[in-house]
């Protein structure tokens, strides 16, 4: 009785040291890790991890969203109809505007557990009259980005984050009724979600959008959106490397070292199941004998 006890102590130890060693620091502890993505299901190969900073799920903090960022001075929007039409839990409109560029750029950002509510701007602006003019993916680069710098980042990874951002990118045109374009619009938008999750149960988007003109290039007004969507970022994110298991850091970091504190946490709990035995080899059996009946 007294060695299935110890059996079980050791090999449950076991478990608990192999699960621990093959996590990662974000299993260990993973509030607010996220990833972003141009996809609200499954993954697209270009997610981006981060920890975020805010809770997208709570309105009031939500409305805390600076209205100012670097240069850019925004103006809100009550759309509370749309929010409950959409049964959305947060929404939160601002246009924000910039000295050196006329247009306002219209920022979005709506969370929600309902799927419905994530109609994607793809099926979203058709079903407003639009028709989609052009679609695919562009690069925002977040650069020099020296709020990213902390003990999670190692050294060959440096303590500034030089990376880009995967957006979806959509342009959609309004005709009248003679096939002329009234207007034209841009939108970049994406995903937030929980990378725990393989069907996310809360997901936030993120969507700008700006007028564009009629016809000919829009390049100019593309990169101000980038702009602004790299200079919202670091209100939202810390960039967050896709983390190693600890068995792993513990070989890169320390080398010998870790194999050695490996080998150890390993070893623990075999030697804990088979002292009993080791001790009945290494004592002589008349001596073994004598030992186990003083301890009865």
């Amino acid at each position: 009785m007294r060695y299935t006890f110890r059996i079980t102590i050791g090999m449950l130890t076991l478990i608990f040291i192999l699960t621990l060693l093959f996590s990662t620091p974000g299993m260990i502890s993973p509030g607010g890790v996220s990833l972003i993505d141009t996809q609200i299901q499954g993954s697209s190969g270009k997610e981006m991890f981060v920890r975020t900073k805010l809770d997208f799920a709570n309105p009031e903090q939500m409305e805390q969203f600076p209205r100012t960022v670097g240069e850019w001075h925004s103006t809100s929007y009550d759309w509370s109809r749309l929010k409950e039409s959409l049964g959305a839990d947060v929404l939160l409109s601002r246009a924000y505007r910039h000295p050196g560029y006329s247009n306002p750029i219209f920022f979005l950002i709506i969370q929600g557990t309902n799927m419905s509510t994530f109609h994607p701007p793809v099926v979203c602006y058709p079903a407003l009259g639009y028709e989609i003019e052009e679609e695919g993916k562009a690069e925002v680069p977040v650069e020099n980005a020296s709020w990213a710098a902390g003990p999670w980042r190692t050294e060959l990874e440096g303590l500034v984050f030089k990376g880009n951002m995967s957006v979806k990118k959509l342009v959609v045109v309004r005709r009248s009724g003679n096939d002329k374009i009234t207007e034209r619009r841009i939108a970049l938008y994406y995903f937030v979600k929980d990378e725990r999750m393989s069907v996310a149960n809360e997901v936030t988007m993120v969507r700008l959008s700006a007028l564009v003109p009629l016809s000919g290039s829009y390049q100019a007004d593309l990169e101000q959106m980038k702009k602004l969507a790299a200079d919202t970022f670091p209100e939202m994110f810390d960039v967050r490397p896709k983390e190693n298991m600890l068995v792993e850091i513990l070989i890169i970091e320390h080398g010998v070292l870790g194999y050695v504190v490996i080998a150890a946490l390993l070893s623990a709990p075999i030697i804990f199941v088979l002292l009993p035995f080791i001790i009945r080899i290494c004592i002589k059996p008349r001596d073994y004998t004598r030992l186990t009946q003083k301890r009865r």
